[in-house]
């Protein structure tokens, strides 16, 4: 038997039959109407996919992570901005990741959507306000050394407590933010050096995964999470990376002249 699907996206249900005949009296033919038959993109396999082969944003963290370690001051207001947008929409994907939020096609669609508006929203608006991005970027930067710290602990203690990892992460971005905002140039040089540096460690963490708990995991399975020695190898080679940029850039001194007058404010 044949089926013939044709788009209806209204009938979700028992599919309507438009003829049913038989070919060649040895094959029959069916032709119906029905939601499934209308042309879509199956949003669930292309997660899957993307779940599957995380090298992709691996390939992303480790181009655009050394630009941000090395050219951070330089590239200040860019930098920035793009940060801010990213980080959102991280935050909103990871969120809806751990509550369950992306299990369906329309979830995911929605998250995505919301998270990409709100991070291009935040990221045109603080272009405006120097003072904004300072702070910003201090926040960022705080939130992913919590991050950091937190896994630490976990790796070395076996703790990992959900409303730890909020805690230390809230408050390591409000120290961030305050830090950033009084003190401005000094702490964007750590801040970029900082960020893009766990950018690019971070994408060996997907290139060879199961050895770093990424957000979602620790977020929705913190008694599952298991870290092994090569965990302290990637934590290695952030350290090497922080403490290499920010020399590089200290040696450099190319700061953007939005943030030079507004470290001389």
């Amino acid at each position: 038997m044949t089926t013939e699907l044709y788009c209806k996206e209204s009938v979700t249900g028992a599919a309507e039959i438009r003829s049913a005949t038989l070919k060649d009296d040895c094959e029959f033919v069916v032709v119906a109407d029905h939601q499934d038959g209308c042309p879509g993109v199956d949003i669930d396999k292309y997660m899957g996919w993307l779940e599957d082969n995380q090298w992709c944003i691996g390939i992303i963290y480790v181009v655009f992570g050394p630009i941000i370690a090395l050219f951070g001051q330089q590239l200040f207001p860019i930098v920035c901005a793009a940060l801010v947008a990213i980080f959102i929409l991280g935050l909103v994907v990871s969120i809806s990741l751990a509550f369950g939020w992306m299990v369906s096609t329309t979830g995911t669609i929605v998250v995505l959507v919301v998270g990409l508006l709100l991070g291009v929203i935040a990221g045109a608006l603080i272009k405006r306000h120097i003072w904004l991005m300072v702070s910003l970027l201090g926040l960022i930067g705080g939130f992913f050394l919590g991050a950091l710290v937190f896994s630490m602990i976990a790796a070395a203690s076996g703790w990992s407590a959900v409303w730890g990892w909020w805690v230390i992460n809230i408050a390591m971005a409000i120290i961030g933010a305050i830090t950033a905002y009084k003190l401005g140039s000094p702490v964007v040089l750590l801040g970029t050096s900082f960020i893009g540096s766990y950018l690019f460690m971070r994408a060996w963490t997907l290139f060879f995964p199961g050895h770093y708990p990424s957000e979602s995991e620790i977020m929705s399975n913190p008694e599952e999470l298991e870290l092994d020695s090569i965990f302290w190898v990637f934590v290695g080679v952030f350290a090497f990376c922080f403490l290499t940029s920010a020399c590089v850039q200290s040696k450099r001194a190319v700061v953007h002249e939005d943030l030079d007058k507004y470290s001389s404010a």
